[in-house]
């Protein structure tokens, strides 16, 4: 199927200069974002709590929003999870515990007062919701329950950890999900049917999170990189991996620059940006690998100009196709999966202009250069032949 009625006859390669320093100017730009504004990371990369509270019938976001303000949370976003029938939301911030250091230390005044210094007092939780605790003498449960709750401090109970002569006991104080429980049943009443799940990321887990997506996205170029060399040949590995670093690093800018929260989904929209750019570059580099077989006599400029122009439908026609289905995922799949279909359109845009301006001018710029390594071995060779002897008859 072609898209154009007459043969398309554009110089793609000719204007390798001018492109060359749109995407520097690109490049340099996100790392200059990267460096002074960062990425508004998810709470995967930099910590916090998601919840996600059912009700009975919708409610207002920015009443739900209000109650989780009203009990602490810091900057939480609300947003709608499923249909709005279902009248699920999600409650997301970058508070990790609503718990102070104060509130610990009057458990602790409390317990100490009523039952003695105790052998251990863990409250590195680093939510500080749980508190294990043992003592050298025999305590029952509820005389450590007793003491915990003469603090003052609504919703402490105690549980065993682990039994013996000696048992110790986690103390769990009341953290995000009892409060916001308690305060959306406050708030809403019968609406209000229960906090399904809650999830906390420490800056631990965070940063090790953060770790491993870019070790993925490392390992799906180095594995691209291999793919190509394997299946073609030096010439044409490099610029495949630098139109992929391309996509990658102006999607990333792009989040920067406009401070989209940057989280998982977005990790998995980099490598699903790596997979369809690289497609893209495989259906132009085989074309460039026929067109050069048929016309051996023809320069390479003009080879990538013909295999690029005889592509051009197809381009069009698979990337918009692709494209549409993408922006129905942004315009109509809901704020959940709005940051994944903004990476993939950006990326998407961006691996077809680098395929064009980026992969096949940068494999003209590797035949160029290993054609004068050539060049300059055979010289060598030729220069070591003649200053060799000539044999003895």
């Amino acid at each position: 199927m072609e898209l154009f009625a007459k043969k398309t006859n554009y110089d793609f390669v000719g204007k390798i200069r001018v492109f060359g320093i749109f995407s520097g100017v690109l490049i340099l730009g996100t790392f200059l974002l990267l460096a002074t504004k960062g990425l508004n990371y998810g709470i995967e990369f930099a910590g916090g709590t998601e919840a996600l509270a059912r009700f009975t019938e919708p409610v207002s976001p920015d009443e739900l929003r209000e109650v989780a303000t009203g009990i602490g949370l810091d900057q939480p976003d609300v947003v709608g999870y499923g249909s709005p029938a279902e009248a699920r939301y999600l409650v997301r911030s970058r508070t990790r515990s609503l718990l102070t250091q104060a509130e610990n230390d009057k458990v602790r005044a409390a317990v100490v007062e009523k039952l003695g210094e105790p052998a251990l007092w863990d409250a590195t939780d680093e939510t500080g919701e749980e508190i294990r605790v043992r003592f050298d003498a025999p305590k029952s449960e509820d005389d450590l329950r007793t003491a915990a709750q003469s603090a003052g401090i609504d919703g402490v109970q105690v549980a065993v950890q682990s039994a013996g002569t000696t048992p110790t006991w986690l103390v769990r104080m009341p953290g995000i999900r009892d409060r916001l429980t308690a305060a959306a049943t406050a708030k809403f009443g019968a609406r209000f049917a229960q906090i399904e799940r809650l999830e906390s990321v420490g800056s631990a887990v965070g940063q090790q999170m953060k770790e491993q997506g870019a070790l993925a996205l490392l390992y799906a170029i180095i594995g691209i990189l291999l793919y190509v060399v394997f299946r073609f040949d030096l010439r044409f590995g490099p610029g495949a991996i630098v139109s992929l670093a391309h996509d990658v690093i102006v999607t990333v800018g792009a989040f920067s620059l406009f401070g989209w929260e940057f989280n998982l989904q977005i990790v998995a929209a980099l490598l699903a940006i790596l997979g369809y750019s690289v497609n893209d570059t495989v259906v132009i580099y085989d074309r460039i690998r026929e067109t050069a077989a048929n016309a051996l006599n023809l320069p390479l400029k003009d080879v990538m100009n013909r295999a690029l122009n005889d592509t051009l439908s197809r381009t069009f026609i698979t990337s918009g196709v692709t494209l549409l289905s993408v922006l129905s995922i942004l315009f109509f799949g809901g704020s959940v999966t709005e940051g994944f279909a903004l990476a993939m359109t950006i990326g998407m845009i961006s691996g077809v202009y680098s395929t064009v301006y980026i992969a096949s001018p940068v494999t003209l710029l590797m035949d160029g250069y290993l054609s004068k390594r050539e060049a300059a071995a055979a010289e060598r060779r030729a220069a070591e032949g003649a200053a060799a002897p000539a044999p003895r008859p």
